[in-house]
């Protein structure tokens, strides 16, 4: 087994042991990836040794080896589930096909697996995942006394495993992470609901800190625990900054999923055809550049208006390509949407964005929020609008589009975006969720 490529800060005579727990893991290729990746190294740079445990995923499955963790002390657990027993033969990415996706009995067996308790039982990991890596923490906790545990949702057995071990040793300073809220809050169901509350109270009671991407989600489950901590994303110190030569044409670039039920593209494309019609934008400059794992539905969406010559799609990317592609964007979209319970929708690939230093036009399907907005505003004028604000993102990309054509044009700052989003920032998040160190008497 490979070394920890990481050093800890700490004195080693003083250096703590925590229990990673993630279904998901480096170099595995899904959306979590990343953020999984900087928690791990944020605990490292505090000083822990830690150790991991994580599911074993089939050999197919697509990983991005530019995500690569050299780590000494990992477990994987066979998984054994619907997921991989009977789909992962025939889906690319892991993942359900748009098109079954909107067949109604999948809709509502999704919604069901996706609830409290079936998605610990039915859901990725599952019970048989869940005991393994419960028995396995057990063993662990007390071979080399581990203090702490790190566990993110989704999906939610891991945060049930760390439930278990607080409760087998509650000396345990249990952090838990949500990139997402789930389910059952963002649609409540009536005959589940009680069952939720209760069992989801009891489990997330247990933890000692939260984190989660936005005060949007802290606001809904501040409803359950008080110890709400924010880590949105993380930017790297250390860029290139170099002015940026003008790329051979105008590049409308979209990396990352797509959700056709919350997300749309056709007002951007009505007002780049409007500019093109007025003579104001050039068709030959334009470029729609796409790449992830519904590149299908993306494409769908622009054949109707554009030719093949002014679009280049592709499917998933490793991470180094995908940022590539980012800093050669005349601007970089974000499709994203806003409810009155879904709030704060802060992705990883909006951090991608920010450190490429190109601008980046974000289009809710909902109402704008003060949180995106303030971030948006640390880098660049205006990029961020909704419904209603057409003639104003019409004219926001015809500005980016008149300063492209110009012989060399720069990046946006990137030092205010370092300061508040950079390593230095997130580790002293880390060490604030995980000062205390418990006693180990229990173990």
């Amino acid at each position: 087994m490979n070394k920890i490529s990481l050093k800890a800060t700490n004195n080693p005579g003083k250096q703590s042991q925590l229990l990673f727990i993630s279904y998901y893991f480096p170099p595995l290729h899904v959306n979590a990836t990343v953020r999984i990746k900087n928690f791990y190294e944020g605990f490292m740079e505090n000083g822990f040794q830690v150790f991991v445990i994580t599911g074993k995923f089939p050999a197919q499955s697509p990983r991005d080896m530019t995500l690569q963790i050299l780590v000494s002390n990992i477990i994987f657990i066979p998984l054994i589930g619907i997921r991989i027993l009977f789909l992962d033969p025939f889906l690319n990415h892991h993942t359900l096909p748009l098109n079954w996706k909107r067949k109604s009995i999948i809709t509502h067996l999704l919604t069901v697996r996706n609830r409290i308790p079936f998605n610990i039982i039915l859901g990725d990991g599952g019970l048989f995942y869940a005991l393994r890596a419960y028995l396995k923490g057990l063993k662990w906790i007390k071979q080399h006394k581990i203090t702490h545990i790190f566990t993110t949702y989704s999906p939610m057995a891991d945060h049930f495993v760390a439930f278990l071990l607080k409760c087998s040793y509650p000396h345990l300073h249990w952090i838990a992470d949500f990139r997402d809220l789930p389910l059952d809050i963002k649609i409540p169901s009536r005959w589940n609901r009680p069952i939720f509350q209760i069992f989801f109270r009891k489990m997330i009671t247990k933890a000692n800190e939260i984190i989660t991407v936005s005060e949007g989600l802290a606001t809904e489950l501040r409803c359950f625990h008080s110890n709400l901590n924010i880590y949105s994303g993380c930017i790297s110190d250390v860029r290139m900054h170099f002015q940026e030569n003008r790329t051979e044409t105008f590049n409308l670039n979209y990396t990352g999923s797509i959700y056709p039920d919350s997300q749309e593209l056709y007002p951007l494309i009505k007002v780049i055809m409007e500019l093109i019609e007025e003579g104001k934008m050039d068709i030959m400059d334009l470029k729609w550049k796409y790449c992830g794992i519904h590149s299908v539905t993306y494409k769908e969406w622009l054949a109707p208006y554009f030719r093949e010559e002014q679009m280049e799609i592709n499917p998933l990317f490793s991470l180094n390509d995908s940022k590539r592609r980012q800093r050669e964007a005349g601007i970089n979209l974000l499709l994203t949407w806003s409810t009155d319970i879904q709030q704060g929708i802060l992705t990883t690939k909006l951090f991608e964005y920010l450190e490429a230093g190109r601008p980046i036009l974000v289009w809710t399907n909902g109402k704008l929020e003060q949180e995106m907005g303030e971030i948006l505003a640390h880098c660049q004028e205006g990029g961020y609008f909704q419904i209603g604000k057409e003639k104003e993102m019409k004219a926001w990309i015809l500005v980016q589009y008149i300063q492209w054509k110009m012989p060399v044009h720069d990046t946006f700052k990137l030092q205010e975006l370092q300061e508040k989003y950079g390593k230095k920032s997130r580790n002293e998040l880390i060490k604030k969720v995980s000062d205390k160190t418990p006693t180990r008497k229990n173990t």
